[in-house]
Parts: C-alpha cells; sequence; structure tokens
C-alpha cells in the first residue's frame, strides 16, 4: 500500500494513480467502522460530461453481502431511476439514460437480453474461439520480435476490440477507427481532450452500420438489433448498446490483461506457478486477477423507497454506490483478501462482472480472450516486464493502467 493521504471522498480521479488502484486501506477503515457509509459531495471535482449537473453524496457499501444484495433487488435499487453512474442527470438526460441496456426497467431489460445474449452462450462462443486465438497470435505476431511496445494499446486494448468487431459484424476497415474510438470513450475522465467526443464519433459508426445492416442482413449482432421486430429497438437504443458493448467490453479486458501482466511481474512466484503448468492454472489466474483489481470499480442504484441497508436507514431517492472493489477484498468472503494468489479455492466468487440482472453478458467472451492471448504471450514472450513504472488512468471509475511499456527477448521468425 502506497504511503500516502487518504482523502475521505472517492470523488477524486487522482486517487486510483496516487494508489496504483483504489483506496483499500480507506474501504478497510470503512467496512470496519462505517459499511454503509454516506460519501458527500465534492465540490472540487468538475464532470468531464457537459450533460451532467454534477455529483451529489451518496451511500458507498463495502461490503460484500451488501454489494450482493443490493445488486439482486432491482425493484428496491434500481439502475432505472437516476442510471448507473454517481453523476446527477437532469430531467430532459434521463430519457437518454435509459436507452442504454444497462439502465432499462427490469422487463425491458429481460426481453432485450433475450435479443443480445446467443452471441455470448457457450457453443456460440465455442465457435469464434478459433477466430479469437488467430486474432491473439496476430497481435503477438506484431510485437514479437521487436523486443519492446507499449503494451496496453499495442497489445491489449486490440483483442477485445477487434472481438467486437467481428461479433457487430464491423467491417474490417473500421477496425483501428473503432479501437482509437473505444480506447477514447472509456478514457471517461480526459475524454474532453480529444477533437471529436468518441461518443459522437461511435454514435456515426452506430447509426450507418444500422442502416446498412436493415439493406443487407448478416449474422452479426448490429443486424440482430437492427431488424429485431419484435423490440423495434429505436435509432438512441441501438447507439446506446453499440456503446455499452464497445466499452464495458473493452475495457475490462483491455485493463485486466495489462494488470495481469504487471501482477505476475510483481508476484514472480506466481508467475512461476504459472507457467509450470499454464493450461491447470490460467482459469484461476484470470479470475484472481479480476478480483483483485477489480477493473469496473462501481455501479450506482437509486432506493425506490425508503429502505434498510446492512441496518442503516436510507431514505428513497438515496443513492446507492456499489463497490466491487472494496467487495472483491471482503475478509469475510475472502481469507487474507489482500494477498495476491492464483490458486485461491474461491477467487471466481468475485464480482468484477457485476452480480443479478445486470451481470455483465460478456463476461465468458472476456475471459476467453485473455486466455487466448495470455496463452501467445506465456508460449511466444514469457519474459514479458515491465521497463517503466505503469501510468494509471485518472478516473472515478476504472482501476485502469493508460501506459505500460514493456520488454521481453525478441521471438526468431522462422
Amino acid at each position: 500500500m502506497n504511503d500516502v493521504t487518504l482523502a475521505d471522498n472517492i470523488i477524486d480521479p487522482s486517487i486510483f494513480p496516487a494508489q496504483e488502484g483504489p483506496p483499500h486501506e480507506l474501504f478497510d477503515k470503512w467496512r470496519a467502522e462505517d459499511p454503509v457509509h454516506w460519501n458527500p459531495a465534492n465540490p472540487d471535482y468538475v464532470t468531464p460530461v457537459e450533460s451532467s449537473t454534477g455529483v451529489s453524496g451518496f451511500y458507498v457499501l463495502t461490503r460484500y453481502q451488501d454489494v450482493l444484495d443490493v445488486s439482486m433487488d432491482q425493484d428496491l435499487f434500481s439502475s432505472y431511476e437516476g442510471g448507473i453512474t454517481v453523476w446527477d442527470w437532469t430531467p430532459e438526460q434521463m430519457p437518454i439514460q435509459r436507452s442504454n441496456f444497462m439502465v432499462m426497467k427490469p422487463d425491458d431489460h429481460k426481453a432485450v437480453k433475450k435479443v443480445v445474449m446467443p452471441p455470448f452462450m457457450p457453443r456460440a462462443l465455442q465457435a469464434i474461439e478459433p477466430q479469437v486465438d488467430k486474432l491473439a497470435a496476430e497481435i503477438i505476431d506484431s510485437v514479437a520480435d521487436r523486443g519492446e511496445c507499449e503494451f496496453v494499446f499495442d497489445v491489449a486494448s486490440r483483442l477485445p476490440v477487434y472481438t467486437f468487431c467481428e461479433l457487430m459484424g464491423i467491417p474490417e476497415e473500421l477496425r483501428d477507427t473503432v479501437a482509437e474510438l473505444g480506447n477514447g470513450i472509456s478514457d471517461v475522465e480526459t475524454r474532453s481532450s480529444h477533437e471529436v467526443d468518441p461518443m459522437m464519433g461511435l454514435f456515426q459508426i452506430a447509426t450507418e452500420l444500422a442502416e446498412e445492416k436493415r439493406k443487407n442482413p448478416d449474422e452479426g449482432l448490429m443486424s440482430a438489433m437492427a431488424n429485431d421486430t419484435t423490440l423495434n429497438l429505436d435509432p438512441m437504443q441501438i447507439n446506446q448498446f453499440f456503446i455499452v458493448f464497445a466499452m464495458a467490453g473493452h475495457e475490462t479486458t483491455r485493463s485486466t490483461a495489462a494488470h495481469f501482466i504487471n501482477l505476475m511481474h510483481k508476484y514472480p512466484d506466481q508467475y512461476a506457478l504459472l507457467t509450470s503448468d499454464f493450461d491447470a492454472h490460467i482459469d484461476n489466474a484470470i479470475d484472481e486477477v479480476l478480483r483483485y483489481t477489480s477493473t469496473t470499480t462501481n455501479f450506482r442504484r437509486t432506493a425506490t423507497e425508503d429502505t434498510t441497508i446492512g441496518g442503516v436507514e436510507v431514505k428513497k431517492g438515496a443513492k446507492i454506490y456499489m463497490s466491487y472493489a472494496a467487495a472483491n477484498r471482503d475478509p469475510e468472503v475472502f481469507e487474507d483478501p489482500h494477498r495476491f494468489d492464483i490458486t485461491r479455492s474461491n477467487a471466481k466468487r468475485h464480482l468484477a462482472f457485476g452480480v443479478g440482472p445486470h451481470i455483465c453478458v460478456g463476461a465468458r467472451l472476456a475471459k476467453m480472450q485473455l486466455r487466448a492471448l495470455l496463452k501467445e504471450i506465456v508460449e511466444r514472450i514469457p519474459d514479458i516486464r515491465p521497463s517503466q513504472q505503469p501510468e494509471w488512468m485518472p478516473s472515478i471509475w476504472f482501476n485502469a493502467i493508460i501506459n505500460m511499456p514493456v520488454q521481453f527477448a525478441r521471438e526468431k521468425k522462422t
């Protein structure tokens, strides 16, 4: 743990870079003394989203069970009422927010899920696994003989975006553009630094792609959404789907891959164990990295009536910050939670993908991508290591490494 003074307000994008991750020392204190903690507004925080009115105070949940209970009860703790972010939205903005798949009413969310889930089911994923493996090999092909690269954008970010393009039916010539915009939209706090808002760029691609799929349907997910006649999704809903899949699937896989390499360098005994029998350890190792890092650190719910959480009275309309990062280090669930252990017997109980009705639909795909990419790395450039201190994203949402130069022995071409 870094020796820094921790603020009592977690709405501060400088915390993750200062701590090299979430403020677990603070979360431990709150979990022990005040597990349903009131976090007041931060007057110094300037929202990067123009359509937001700011961030008012909210309750922070640091216990695993509380996060689980709130996640499972969509009627009492709604994503629809106030959205999934702690930003405050105007009444004019809420209809736009509610077109997002993750913010819909429970019945609407369930109906839409039936349309979007088929490509993420085990049989469908098995069918695309050879293509994911091929893409992973191509990515390592592009760097293996160089001996060095910037890992996050040269390697980690490419596979999830390319796979997203395959699933959506996005033409190959748009891959790099989607990758650039996907990276931009994931970097929420710095999005305004781009000449063109990445969200608007992705909206334009989604609109044009949906129109093309209506004229020329195919087996891709965008075609399924654009041509579905049971839900009749409107253009904004389709655009929001596109954003969710571009951002959520992209960020988790990109960041987890970077964290994986960084952690294996920091804990060489764990890396030696992994490389001693990759197939035996990789799945649990991925779950442990997901637990340990919690790349998506939180989501919000809104109380729909007066209630209690963990014995604390919460009023109707209160914002609830579900800290996945804190829950994944709860000692009531994970023994010695700050220890990184790829053999941890219950690592898969992590909440890094959420839980309940809104669990990430792409969780299986993310793990498949990570396994494919890491297998290529371990087999072909096994001595990979950071050559400089990684740089963390300034964010209130993502525990993300955004720059990590690495070195490795050059792979000799045959």
